[in-house]
């Protein structure tokens, strides 16, 4: 038993060397083949001849430059998740809609942040100032909405 699997591990062995030695070894033109041939087999020899075509009409594949929209209107955003103003005995809080916490509201005090850097500045009865670096903002809570806060 053993003497048969002496005998197929050194055909085995002596078959890979032989192949490996007896193989001829393609030339630089042939690897450049090689290595053009699945480029050309998955599409990118027509890709290029369309480039090329599209290229002659005067067609440009560029896309257009998108401008990004304007940032949304921060007193819009705060009559959204304004829920009330609380008068307490040491001052008015504001409770806003706040998914990420317990009840999904968040109280916030003066000089507590809002979102995006907006501060409160002041809360009144019926305003809230927001502040962010040098802007200020002044929210009237019970104004009529406009068209684009419906």
């Amino acid at each position: 038993m053993r003497r048969k699997l002496a005998i197929l591990c050194a055909s085995l062995i002596g078959g890979a060397g032989l192949g490996w030695f007896t193989t001829p070894r393609p030339s630089a033109p042939q690897q450049a083949q090689a290595r053009i041939l699945p480029l050309l087999e998955h599409g990118g020899a027509d890709a290029w001849e369309a480039y090329q075509r599209f290229s002659a009409i005067g067609f440009s594949a560029a896309a257009p430059a998108l401008e990004a929209p304007p940032p949304p209107d921060v007193a819009v955003l705060f009559r959204r998740d304004l829920t009330a103003i609380e008068q307490r005995p040491n001052g008015r809080l504001v409770w806003i809609v706040d998914l990420t916490r317990d009840f999904g509201r968040r109280s916030l005090r003066v000089g507590d942040v809002y979102q995006d850097g907006w501060r409160v500045a002041a809360i009144g009865t019926q305003t809230i100032e927001l502040r962010r670096r040098r802007e200020r903002r002044r929210i009237d809570v019970f104004a009529p909405l406009s068209d684009g806060e419906q």
